[in-house]
Protein backbone atom coordinates (compact mmCIF):
# COMPACT_ATOMS: atom_id res chain seq x y z
CA UNK A 1 0.00 0.00 0.00
CA UNK A 2 1.60 3.00 -1.32
CA UNK A 3 0.99 6.38 1.16
CA UNK A 4 2.00 9.55 -1.08
CA UNK A 5 3.10 12.45 1.48
CA UNK A 6 1.20 15.25 -0.80
CA UNK A 7 -2.09 13.32 -0.21
CA UNK A 8 -1.94 13.31 3.40
CA UNK A 9 -0.67 17.24 4.28
CA UNK A 10 -1.69 18.93 0.82
CA UNK A 11 -5.79 18.64 1.31
CA UNK A 12 -8.54 19.55 4.05
CA UNK A 13 -7.44 16.75 6.15
CA UNK A 14 -4.31 18.49 7.68
CA UNK A 15 -6.64 21.64 8.69
CA UNK A 16 -9.29 19.67 10.48
CA UNK A 17 -6.57 17.42 11.87
CA UNK A 18 -5.21 20.34 13.32
CA UNK A 19 -8.22 22.14 14.98
CA UNK A 20 -9.05 18.56 16.43
CA UNK A 21 -5.35 18.73 18.08
CA UNK A 22 -6.08 22.82 19.08
CA UNK A 23 -9.40 21.69 21.06
CA UNK A 24 -7.93 18.68 22.79
CA UNK A 25 -4.59 20.74 23.77
CA UNK A 26 -7.08 23.20 25.30
CA UNK A 27 -8.80 20.86 26.98
CA UNK A 28 -5.78 19.38 28.65
CA UNK A 29 -4.55 22.38 29.95
CA UNK A 30 -7.59 23.55 31.55
CA UNK A 31 -9.16 20.58 33.12
CA UNK A 32 -7.73 19.11 36.21
CA UNK A 33 -6.55 15.40 36.23
CA UNK A 34 -8.95 12.78 36.85
CA UNK A 35 -8.75 10.84 39.76
CA UNK A 36 -6.39 7.34 37.31
CA UNK A 37 -4.45 10.41 35.62
CA UNK A 38 -3.16 11.30 38.78
CA UNK A 39 -2.29 7.29 39.50
CA UNK A 40 -0.44 7.26 36.57
CA UNK A 41 1.65 10.60 36.94
CA UNK A 42 3.05 8.66 39.85
CA UNK A 43 3.85 5.61 37.38
CA UNK A 44 5.78 8.12 35.62
CA UNK A 45 7.12 9.53 38.60
CA UNK A 46 8.60 5.86 38.83
CA UNK A 47 9.15 4.98 35.63
CA UNK A 48 9.75 0.75 35.60
CA UNK A 49 9.24 -1.79 32.77
CA UNK A 50 5.13 -2.75 34.84
CA UNK A 51 3.24 -1.72 37.22
CA UNK A 52 0.49 -3.50 39.56
CA UNK A 53 -2.40 -3.04 37.08
CA UNK A 54 -1.01 -2.35 33.28
CA UNK A 55 2.31 -2.24 31.71
CA UNK A 56 4.29 0.69 31.02
CA UNK A 57 3.48 3.10 27.91
CA UNK A 58 1.21 5.35 29.66
CA UNK A 59 3.97 5.78 32.42
CA UNK A 60 6.50 6.62 29.08
CA UNK A 61 4.09 9.04 27.73
CA UNK A 62 3.20 11.15 31.05
CA UNK A 63 7.29 10.95 31.92
CA UNK A 64 7.96 12.37 28.17
CA UNK A 65 5.21 15.25 27.89
CA UNK A 66 6.09 16.31 31.95
CA UNK A 67 9.30 16.90 30.81
CA UNK A 68 8.06 19.80 28.67
CA UNK A 69 5.50 20.76 30.85
CA UNK A 70 5.04 20.46 34.86
CA UNK A 71 0.92 20.67 35.07
CA UNK A 72 -1.86 19.27 33.35
CA UNK A 73 -0.87 19.61 29.40
CA UNK A 74 2.40 17.69 30.53
CA UNK A 75 0.74 14.58 31.82
CA UNK A 76 -1.77 14.88 28.80
CA UNK A 77 0.05 16.37 25.51
CA UNK A 78 2.12 13.19 24.13
CA UNK A 79 -1.62 11.61 25.07
CA UNK A 80 -3.13 14.70 22.56
CA UNK A 81 -1.08 14.01 19.54
CA UNK A 82 -0.40 10.47 19.82
CA UNK A 83 -4.69 10.59 19.26
CA UNK A 84 -3.78 12.52 16.54
CA UNK A 85 -1.60 9.75 14.97
CA UNK A 86 -4.14 7.43 15.39
CA UNK A 87 -6.58 9.39 13.51
CA UNK A 88 -4.10 9.88 10.47
CA UNK A 89 -3.71 5.91 10.71
CA UNK A 90 -7.23 5.24 10.89
CA UNK A 91 -7.42 7.43 7.45
CA UNK A 92 -5.05 5.84 5.83
CA UNK A 93 -6.88 2.22 6.41
CA UNK A 94 -9.99 3.60 5.13
CA UNK A 95 -10.28 2.29 1.13
CA UNK A 96 -8.90 4.79 -1.14
CA UNK A 97 -11.92 5.40 -3.09
CA UNK A 98 -13.37 7.11 -0.35
CA UNK A 99 -10.56 8.52 1.01
CA UNK A 100 -10.09 10.48 -2.59
CA UNK A 101 -13.78 12.12 -2.38
CA UNK A 102 -13.21 15.67 -0.46
CA UNK A 103 -16.37 15.35 1.39
CA UNK A 104 -15.58 12.54 3.32
CA UNK A 105 -12.66 14.19 5.19
CA UNK A 106 -15.13 16.55 7.14
CA UNK A 107 -18.03 13.38 7.20
CA UNK A 108 -14.96 11.38 9.09
CA UNK A 109 -14.32 13.78 11.37
CA UNK A 110 -18.08 14.58 12.04
CA UNK A 111 -18.15 10.39 12.70
CA UNK A 112 -14.94 10.64 15.04
CA UNK A 113 -16.48 13.91 16.95
CA UNK A 114 -19.61 12.31 17.99
CA UNK A 115 -17.93 8.43 19.26
CA UNK A 116 -17.26 8.99 22.94
CA UNK A 117 -13.66 7.57 22.82
CA UNK A 118 -12.09 9.91 20.77
CA UNK A 119 -13.49 12.83 22.89
CA UNK A 120 -12.55 11.14 26.62
CA UNK A 121 -9.24 9.67 24.81
CA UNK A 122 -8.45 12.94 23.17
CA UNK A 123 -7.24 14.12 25.98
CA UNK A 124 -7.55 12.07 29.03
CA UNK A 125 -4.23 10.46 30.29
CA UNK A 126 -4.86 6.37 30.58
CA UNK A 127 -3.44 3.01 29.03
CA UNK A 128 -6.63 3.18 26.78
CA UNK A 129 -5.17 6.52 25.13
CA UNK A 130 -1.62 4.43 23.99
CA UNK A 131 -4.07 1.25 23.22
CA UNK A 132 -6.08 3.52 20.53
CA UNK A 133 -2.59 4.53 19.08
CA UNK A 134 -1.08 1.49 18.70
CA UNK A 135 -4.30 -0.72 17.71
CA UNK A 136 -4.92 1.92 14.80
CA UNK A 137 -1.24 1.93 13.95
CA UNK A 138 -1.62 -1.45 14.20
CA UNK A 139 -4.61 -2.30 11.47
CA UNK A 140 -2.29 -0.31 9.26
CA UNK A 141 0.61 -2.17 9.44
CA UNK A 142 -1.78 -5.30 9.43
CA UNK A 143 -2.91 -4.06 5.89
CA UNK A 144 0.34 -3.29 4.60
CA UNK A 145 1.52 -6.80 5.31
CA UNK A 146 -1.80 -8.64 3.88
CA UNK A 147 -1.00 -6.55 1.01
CA UNK A 148 3.05 -7.43 0.98
CA UNK A 149 4.60 -9.81 3.21
CA UNK A 150 8.17 -8.55 2.49
CA UNK A 151 10.62 -8.19 5.19
CA UNK A 152 10.03 -4.27 5.72
CA UNK A 153 6.47 -5.12 6.39
CA UNK A 154 7.37 -7.85 8.78
CA UNK A 155 9.41 -5.22 11.13
CA UNK A 156 6.50 -2.99 11.34
CA UNK A 157 4.41 -5.91 12.85
CA UNK A 158 6.54 -6.99 14.96
CA UNK A 159 6.86 -3.58 16.19
CA UNK A 160 3.64 -2.51 16.82
CA UNK A 161 2.85 -6.11 18.21
CA UNK A 162 5.61 -4.82 20.95
CA UNK A 163 3.80 -1.32 21.67
CA UNK A 164 0.30 -2.74 22.02
CA UNK A 165 1.54 -5.37 24.52
CA UNK A 166 3.15 -2.56 25.99
CA UNK A 167 0.10 -0.42 26.35
CA UNK A 168 -2.89 -2.48 27.80
CA UNK A 169 -3.08 -6.12 27.90
CA UNK A 170 -6.31 -6.07 26.10
CA UNK A 171 -4.37 -5.82 23.25
CA UNK A 172 -3.45 -9.67 23.36
CA UNK A 173 -7.59 -10.28 22.85
CA UNK A 174 -7.04 -8.05 19.60
CA UNK A 175 -4.29 -10.21 18.22
CA UNK A 176 -5.94 -13.14 19.24
CA UNK A 177 -9.12 -11.83 16.94
CA UNK A 178 -6.19 -11.26 13.99
CA UNK A 179 -5.58 -15.06 14.25
CA UNK A 180 -8.92 -16.62 14.10
CA UNK A 181 -10.24 -14.24 11.39
CA UNK A 182 -7.02 -15.20 9.02
CA UNK A 183 -5.80 -18.59 10.69
CA UNK A 184 -3.48 -18.45 7.35
CA UNK A 185 -1.06 -16.52 9.17
CA UNK A 186 -0.17 -19.87 11.33
CA UNK A 187 1.37 -20.68 8.12
CA UNK A 188 3.35 -17.73 7.47
CA UNK A 189 6.97 -18.20 8.29
CA UNK A 190 7.15 -14.12 8.81
CA UNK A 191 3.98 -13.36 10.67
CA UNK A 192 6.19 -15.95 13.27
CA UNK A 193 9.14 -13.96 12.80
CA UNK A 194 7.47 -10.96 13.78
CA UNK A 195 5.79 -12.37 17.25
CA UNK A 196 9.35 -13.63 17.81
CA UNK A 197 10.79 -10.30 17.46
CA UNK A 198 7.28 -8.92 19.85
CA UNK A 199 7.97 -11.59 22.42
CA UNK A 200 11.77 -10.54 22.39
CA UNK A 201 10.88 -7.74 23.13
CA UNK A 202 8.74 -7.83 25.81
CA UNK A 203 10.69 -9.96 27.92
CA UNK A 204 11.42 -7.29 29.89
CA UNK A 205 8.16 -6.60 31.23
CA UNK A 206 7.73 -10.47 31.78
CA UNK A 207 10.64 -10.47 33.74
CA UNK A 208 9.60 -7.57 36.00
CA UNK A 209 6.55 -9.41 36.03
CA UNK A 210 8.19 -12.45 37.19
CA UNK A 211 10.50 -11.01 39.60
CA UNK A 212 7.43 -9.33 41.53
CA UNK A 213 5.59 -12.18 41.81
CA UNK A 214 3.26 -11.62 38.72
CA UNK A 215 1.26 -8.98 40.44
CA UNK A 216 -0.62 -8.10 37.14
CA UNK A 217 -1.29 -11.62 36.08
CA UNK A 218 -2.93 -12.73 39.43
CA UNK A 219 -4.94 -9.43 40.00
CA UNK A 220 -6.35 -9.80 36.46
CA UNK A 221 -6.93 -13.04 36.00
CA UNK A 222 -7.99 -14.24 39.54
CA UNK A 223 -8.12 -12.06 42.27
CA UNK A 224 -10.90 -9.73 40.17
CA UNK A 225 -12.72 -12.87 38.65
CA UNK A 226 -15.72 -14.04 41.22
CA UNK A 227 -18.13 -16.90 40.98
CA UNK A 228 -20.67 -16.83 38.68
CA UNK A 229 -22.79 -13.35 38.60
CA UNK A 230 -24.94 -12.48 36.42
CA UNK A 231 -26.16 -9.45 38.29
CA UNK A 232 -23.46 -7.13 36.05
CA UNK A 233 -24.75 -8.19 33.00
CA UNK A 234 -27.20 -5.64 32.46
CA UNK A 235 -24.72 -2.91 33.35
CA UNK A 236 -22.04 -4.43 30.97
CA UNK A 237 -24.76 -4.24 28.32
CA UNK A 238 -26.23 -0.34 29.25
CA UNK A 239 -22.46 0.90 29.74
CA UNK A 240 -22.19 -0.45 26.39
CA UNK A 241 -24.61 0.64 24.19
CA UNK A 242 -24.51 4.12 25.56
CA UNK A 243 -20.19 4.26 25.68
CA UNK A 244 -19.86 3.52 21.90
CA UNK A 245 -22.94 5.71 21.04
CA UNK A 246 -26.35 3.88 20.76
CA UNK A 247 -27.43 5.69 17.78
CA UNK A 248 -23.71 4.87 15.79
CA UNK A 249 -24.10 1.48 17.28
CA UNK A 250 -27.41 -0.01 15.93
CA UNK A 251 -25.93 1.17 12.02
CA UNK A 252 -23.09 -0.75 12.59
CA UNK A 253 -24.59 -3.97 13.67
CA UNK A 254 -26.72 -3.27 11.01
CA UNK A 255 -24.10 -2.79 8.25
CA UNK A 256 -22.08 -6.01 9.88
CA UNK A 257 -25.04 -7.88 9.26
CA UNK A 258 -26.11 -6.65 5.87
CA UNK A 259 -22.51 -6.49 4.32
CA UNK A 260 -20.28 -9.59 4.41
CA UNK A 261 -16.92 -8.77 4.67
CA UNK A 262 -14.98 -8.48 1.61
CA UNK A 263 -11.40 -9.65 2.20
CA UNK A 264 -9.49 -10.70 4.97
CA UNK A 265 -8.74 -7.32 6.13
CA UNK A 266 -12.52 -6.86 6.44
CA UNK A 267 -13.07 -10.06 8.36
CA UNK A 268 -10.40 -8.73 10.45
CA UNK A 269 -12.47 -5.83 11.79
CA UNK A 270 -15.89 -7.48 11.86
CA UNK A 271 -14.00 -10.71 14.30
CA UNK A 272 -12.52 -7.40 16.32
CA UNK A 273 -16.30 -5.96 16.93
CA UNK A 274 -17.80 -9.04 17.63
CA UNK A 275 -14.84 -10.79 19.66
CA UNK A 276 -14.91 -7.70 21.84
CA UNK A 277 -18.31 -7.46 22.89
CA UNK A 278 -18.81 -11.40 23.09
CA UNK A 279 -15.96 -11.75 25.12
CA UNK A 280 -16.68 -8.94 27.31
CA UNK A 281 -20.75 -10.26 27.49
CA UNK A 282 -19.00 -13.61 28.96
CA UNK A 283 -17.08 -12.10 31.32
CA UNK A 284 -19.54 -10.03 33.14
CA UNK A 285 -21.29 -13.12 33.76
CA UNK A 286 -17.92 -13.60 36.39
CA UNK A 287 -17.06 -9.56 37.44
CA UNK A 288 -18.19 -5.87 36.28
CA UNK A 289 -16.60 -4.68 33.44
CA UNK A 290 -15.75 -0.97 32.89
CA UNK A 291 -16.68 0.40 29.75
CA UNK A 292 -13.18 1.46 28.34
CA UNK A 293 -12.20 -2.36 28.31
CA UNK A 294 -13.36 -2.22 24.83
CA UNK A 295 -12.24 1.31 24.06
CA UNK A 296 -10.14 -0.06 21.13
CA UNK A 297 -13.58 -1.20 18.83
CA UNK A 298 -14.28 2.56 18.22
CA UNK A 299 -11.47 1.91 15.03
CA UNK A 300 -12.76 -0.73 13.35
CA UNK A 301 -16.33 1.26 13.91
CA UNK A 302 -15.18 3.98 11.52
CA UNK A 303 -13.45 1.74 9.22
CA UNK A 304 -16.27 -0.69 8.87
CA UNK A 305 -18.72 2.61 9.05
CA UNK A 306 -16.46 4.27 6.09
CA UNK A 307 -16.13 1.52 3.90
CA UNK A 308 -19.71 1.00 3.63
CA UNK A 309 -20.58 5.05 3.91
CA UNK A 310 -22.10 4.18 -0.24
CA UNK A 311 -24.45 1.06 0.87
CA UNK A 312 -27.14 3.30 1.80
CA UNK A 313 -27.97 6.88 0.54
CA UNK A 314 -29.20 7.88 4.19
CA UNK A 315 -26.20 6.49 5.67
CA UNK A 316 -24.36 9.77 4.92
CA UNK A 317 -26.95 11.84 5.51
CA UNK A 318 -27.55 10.04 8.68
CA UNK A 319 -24.06 11.14 10.72
CA UNK A 320 -24.32 14.32 9.23
CA UNK A 321 -27.59 15.11 10.73
CA UNK A 322 -26.30 13.38 14.19
CA UNK A 323 -23.51 15.05 14.66
CA UNK A 324 -25.50 18.63 14.06
CA UNK A 325 -27.19 17.41 16.86
CA UNK A 326 -24.95 15.53 19.25
CA UNK A 327 -21.69 17.47 18.93
CA UNK A 328 -22.58 20.78 20.92
CA UNK A 329 -23.25 18.10 23.51
CA UNK A 330 -19.92 16.62 23.67
CA UNK A 331 -18.60 20.02 23.47
CA UNK A 332 -20.85 21.14 26.50
CA UNK A 333 -20.08 18.08 28.34
CA UNK A 334 -15.96 18.89 27.59
CA UNK A 335 -16.71 22.19 29.21
CA UNK A 336 -18.30 20.89 32.17
CA UNK A 337 -15.09 18.69 32.41
CA UNK A 338 -13.11 22.63 32.46
CA UNK A 339 -15.48 24.41 34.57
CA UNK A 340 -17.46 23.60 37.58
CA UNK A 341 -21.38 24.84 36.88
CA UNK A 342 -23.25 21.60 36.61
CA UNK A 343 -24.54 20.23 39.77
CA UNK A 344 -23.76 17.04 38.89
CA UNK A 345 -21.70 14.66 41.08
CA UNK A 346 -19.48 12.89 38.11
CA UNK A 347 -18.38 15.82 37.05
CA UNK A 348 -17.25 17.20 40.35
CA UNK A 349 -15.73 14.18 41.63
CA UNK A 350 -13.61 13.58 38.57
CA UNK A 351 -12.50 16.92 37.78
CA UNK A 352 -13.60 19.42 40.36
CA UNK A 353 -12.57 20.24 43.98
CA UNK A 354 -9.15 18.53 43.97
CA UNK A 355 -7.14 21.46 43.84
CA UNK A 356 -8.48 22.61 46.75
CA UNK A 357 -9.26 19.24 48.57
CA UNK A 358 -5.58 18.58 48.60
CA UNK A 359 -4.26 22.39 49.71
CA UNK A 360 -6.40 21.84 52.87
CA UNK A 361 -5.33 18.23 53.33
CA UNK A 362 -2.09 19.70 53.26
CA UNK A 363 -2.64 22.68 55.58
CA UNK A 364 -3.51 20.14 58.45
CA UNK A 365 -0.42 17.66 57.39
CA UNK A 366 2.15 20.46 57.83
CA UNK A 367 6.01 18.61 56.83
CA UNK A 368 4.49 15.56 57.69
CA UNK A 369 3.71 13.12 55.16
CA UNK A 370 -0.07 11.45 54.94
CA UNK A 371 -1.48 7.97 55.00
CA UNK A 372 -4.79 7.77 53.26
CA UNK A 373 -6.61 4.08 53.21
CA UNK A 374 -8.46 1.97 50.46
CA UNK A 375 -7.29 4.18 47.64
CA UNK A 376 -4.88 4.66 45.23
CA UNK A 377 -6.05 7.84 44.04
CA UNK A 378 -6.70 9.96 46.78
CA UNK A 379 -2.58 9.64 47.53
CA UNK A 380 -1.94 10.34 43.74
CA UNK A 381 -3.97 13.34 43.60
CA UNK A 382 -2.14 15.02 46.77
CA UNK A 383 0.93 14.45 45.58
CA UNK A 384 0.44 15.99 41.89
CA UNK A 385 -1.41 19.03 43.50
CA UNK A 386 1.40 19.34 46.53
CA UNK A 387 4.72 18.37 45.70
CA UNK A 388 4.02 15.99 48.88
CA UNK A 389 4.38 12.60 49.94
CA UNK A 390 1.31 10.68 50.49
CA UNK A 391 0.47 6.70 51.06
CA UNK A 392 -2.18 4.61 51.37
CA UNK A 393 -3.14 1.66 53.15
CA UNK A 394 -5.18 -1.25 51.70
CA UNK A 395 -7.65 -3.11 54.21
CA UNK A 396 -8.99 -6.80 54.08
CA UNK A 397 -12.02 -5.46 51.28
CA UNK A 398 -10.31 -3.28 48.99
CA UNK A 399 -7.64 -4.58 46.50
CA UNK A 400 -4.13 -4.42 46.18
CA UNK A 401 -2.13 -1.82 43.92
CA UNK A 402 0.66 -0.32 42.64
CA UNK A 403 1.70 1.59 46.21
CA UNK A 404 2.20 -1.77 47.71
CA UNK A 405 5.08 -2.70 45.32
CA UNK A 406 6.48 0.59 46.33
CA UNK A 407 8.72 1.14 49.14
CA UNK A 408 6.45 3.88 50.47
CA UNK A 409 5.43 1.82 53.23
CA UNK A 410 8.91 1.66 54.57
CA UNK A 411 9.29 5.46 54.25
CA UNK A 412 6.68 6.62 56.23
CA UNK A 413 7.78 4.03 58.77
CA UNK A 414 8.55 5.64 62.11
CA UNK A 415 7.56 9.08 60.77
CA UNK A 416 5.24 11.33 62.52
CA UNK A 417 2.19 11.10 59.85
CA UNK A 418 -1.54 12.93 59.18
CA UNK A 419 -3.54 9.65 58.99
CA UNK A 420 -6.69 10.26 57.01
CA UNK A 421 -9.05 6.85 56.32
CA UNK A 422 -11.52 7.20 53.49
CA UNK A 423 -14.61 4.55 54.86
CA UNK A 424 -14.82 4.50 58.49
CA UNK A 425 -17.45 3.30 61.15
CA UNK A 426 -18.78 5.52 63.90
CA UNK A 427 -16.34 3.38 66.10
CA UNK A 428 -13.70 3.99 64.10
CA UNK A 429 -15.20 7.98 64.28
CA UNK A 430 -14.78 7.63 67.70
CA UNK A 431 -10.76 7.43 67.75
CA UNK A 432 -10.50 10.15 65.10
CA UNK A 433 -10.59 13.78 64.89
CA UNK A 434 -13.20 15.31 62.35
CA UNK A 435 -11.78 18.55 60.32
CA UNK A 436 -14.03 20.46 58.44
CA UNK A 437 -12.39 21.76 54.72
CA UNK A 438 -13.24 25.00 52.75
CA UNK A 439 -15.37 23.37 50.58
CA UNK A 440 -17.60 22.23 53.34
CA UNK A 441 -16.68 18.64 53.33
CA UNK A 442 -15.74 16.90 56.66
CA UNK A 443 -13.13 14.15 57.29
CA UNK A 444 -11.50 12.50 60.13
CA UNK A 445 -7.78 12.24 61.02
CA UNK A 446 -5.75 11.42 63.58
CA UNK A 447 -1.85 12.57 64.36
CA UNK A 448 0.72 9.63 64.79
CA UNK A 449 3.94 9.89 66.22
CA UNK A 450 5.17 7.23 65.16
CA UNK A 451 3.79 5.16 62.86
CA UNK A 452 3.79 2.04 61.50
CA UNK A 453 2.03 -0.82 59.82
CA UNK A 454 1.98 -4.07 58.80
CA UNK A 455 0.32 -4.20 55.03
CA UNK A 456 2.83 -6.86 53.46
CA UNK A 457 2.76 -10.51 53.30
CA UNK A 458 4.39 -11.60 56.78
CA UNK A 459 2.81 -15.34 57.82
CA UNK A 460 3.53 -18.67 55.92
CA UNK A 461 0.52 -21.12 56.47
CA UNK A 462 2.37 -24.03 55.72
CA UNK A 463 -0.80 -26.40 54.99
CA UNK A 464 -2.88 -26.47 51.52
CA UNK A 465 -6.13 -27.84 53.48
CA UNK A 466 -6.80 -27.37 57.00
CA UNK A 467 -9.86 -28.99 59.12
CA UNK A 468 -11.06 -27.52 62.06
CA UNK A 469 -14.00 -28.51 64.63
CA UNK A 470 -16.68 -26.26 65.87
CA UNK A 471 -16.24 -27.67 69.54
CA UNK A 472 -12.91 -27.54 71.71
CA UNK A 473 -10.27 -25.40 70.72
CA UNK A 474 -8.27 -25.56 67.36
CA UNK A 475 -4.38 -25.19 66.63
CA UNK A 476 -3.05 -23.77 63.55
CA UNK A 477 0.84 -23.69 63.04
CA UNK A 478 2.48 -19.77 62.04
CA UNK A 479 5.41 -19.10 60.41
CA UNK A 480 5.96 -15.39 60.18
CA UNK A 481 8.66 -13.50 59.28
CA UNK A 482 9.72 -9.99 58.94
CA UNK A 483 10.22 -8.50 55.48
CA UNK A 484 11.05 -5.31 56.44
CA UNK A 485 14.30 -3.08 56.87
CA UNK A 486 13.09 -2.28 59.78
CA UNK A 487 12.05 -3.77 63.25
CA UNK A 488 8.04 -4.84 63.73
CA UNK A 489 6.77 -3.71 67.19
CA UNK A 490 4.13 -6.09 68.30
CA UNK A 491 3.56 -4.51 71.17
CA UNK A 492 4.07 -0.58 70.24
CA UNK A 493 2.56 2.00 72.06
CA UNK A 494 0.19 3.29 69.52
CA UNK A 495 0.00 0.98 66.93
CA UNK A 496 0.01 -2.64 68.37
CA UNK A 497 -0.02 -5.73 66.01
CA UNK A 498 -3.15 -8.30 66.89
CA UNK A 499 -2.83 -11.64 64.18
CA UNK A 500 -6.29 -12.98 63.36
CA UNK A 501 -7.74 -15.94 61.23
CA UNK A 502 -9.90 -15.24 59.05
CA UNK A 503 -12.78 -17.46 57.84
CA UNK A 504 -14.03 -16.81 53.70
CA UNK A 505 -17.31 -17.93 52.52
CA UNK A 506 -18.44 -15.98 48.64
CA UNK A 507 -16.08 -13.67 48.47
CA UNK A 508 -16.83 -12.32 51.99
CA UNK A 509 -15.32 -13.08 55.25
CA UNK A 510 -17.64 -14.68 57.42
CA UNK A 511 -15.80 -14.31 61.18
CA UNK A 512 -12.44 -13.97 62.34
CA UNK A 513 -10.79 -14.93 65.82
CA UNK A 514 -7.57 -13.38 67.65
CA UNK A 515 -4.59 -15.15 67.64
CA UNK A 516 -2.40 -14.53 71.02
CA UNK A 517 1.15 -14.29 70.35
CA UNK A 518 3.00 -15.76 73.67
CA UNK A 519 4.15 -13.08 76.00
CA UNK A 520 7.68 -13.55 75.26
CA UNK A 521 7.35 -12.29 71.25
CA UNK A 522 7.15 -8.39 71.61
CA UNK A 523 9.07 -7.54 68.40
CA UNK A 524 10.51 -9.02 65.21
CA UNK A 525 13.96 -7.44 64.26
CA UNK A 526 14.98 -7.33 60.57
CA UNK A 527 15.25 -10.75 59.39
CA UNK A 528 13.86 -12.83 62.09
CA UNK A 529 11.42 -15.83 61.41
CA UNK A 530 9.61 -17.07 63.96
CA UNK A 531 7.24 -20.42 64.16
CA UNK A 532 3.95 -20.20 66.70
CA UNK A 533 0.96 -22.53 67.55
CA UNK A 534 -1.92 -20.42 67.91
CA UNK A 535 -5.60 -21.49 69.48
CA UNK A 536 -8.83 -20.01 68.48
CA UNK A 537 -12.25 -21.70 68.98
CA UNK A 538 -15.36 -21.34 66.20
CA UNK A 539 -18.18 -22.20 68.12
CA UNK A 540 -20.50 -19.95 65.83
CA UNK A 541 -19.45 -20.76 62.55
CA UNK A 542 -21.57 -23.51 61.00
CA UNK A 543 -20.21 -26.65 59.37
CA UNK A 544 -19.07 -26.40 55.62
CA UNK A 545 -15.71 -25.44 53.65
CA UNK A 546 -14.10 -22.35 53.26
CA UNK A 547 -11.82 -20.13 52.34
CA UNK A 548 -9.23 -19.55 55.72
CA UNK A 549 -6.53 -16.27 55.98
CA UNK A 550 -4.22 -14.91 58.18
CA UNK A 551 -5.16 -11.10 59.02
CA UNK A 552 -3.92 -8.29 61.02
CA UNK A 553 -4.93 -5.57 62.60
CA UNK A 554 -2.66 -2.37 63.62
CA UNK A 555 -4.36 0.02 66.43
CA UNK A 556 -7.43 1.19 64.69
CA UNK A 557 -5.42 0.81 61.14
CA UNK A 558 -7.97 -1.71 59.16
CA UNK A 559 -7.05 -4.91 59.40
CA UNK A 560 -5.28 -6.78 56.04
CA UNK A 561 -4.23 -9.92 54.79
CA UNK A 562 -1.07 -11.10 55.30
CA UNK A 563 -1.05 -14.95 54.17
CA UNK A 564 -2.32 -16.65 51.03
CA UNK A 565 -5.75 -18.28 51.26
CA UNK A 566 -5.98 -21.75 52.10
CA UNK A 567 -8.83 -24.24 52.06
CA UNK A 568 -10.49 -25.11 55.26
CA UNK A 569 -13.55 -28.03 56.38
CA UNK A 570 -14.82 -27.15 59.30
CA UNK A 571 -16.76 -29.78 61.43
CA UNK A 572 -18.99 -30.30 63.85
Amino acid sequence: MKIKLKEIFLNPFTLFLTVWGILNLVQARLTSLNNDEAYYWMYSKHLAWGYFDHPPMIALMIRMGYFFFQNELGVRIIVVLSQLVALLAIWLVIDKEQRKKKENILLFFMLAAILPVFNIYGFIATPDAPLILFSAIFLLVYKMFLEDESWLNTLFLGLSFTALMYSKYHSGLLIILIILANPGLLKSIRFYMAAFLALLLFFPHLFWQYTNGFPSFRYHLVDRISGFNPSHVPDYLASQFSFHNPFILVVLVWIMIKVKSKNLFDKALYYIVAGFFTFFFISSFRYRVEPQWTSLISIPMIIILFNNIEYKPWIRRYVKWLTIFMFPLFLFARLACMVDFLPVSFFKNEFHKKKQWARDISILAGDRPVVFTNSYQRPSVYTFYTGKFAYTLDNKDYRKTQYDLWDFEEKVHGKEVLYVPHFFTDYYKQHLTKQILSGGDSIFVRDYKNFQSLQRECVILKDKQYTFSRSGINTIHLKIFNPYPFMIDFRHKELPVVFQIAFIKNGSMVVKKNLELPDNITQMNVGDTISVDCQFSIRELPPGLYKVAICSETGILYDTYNSYFREARINE
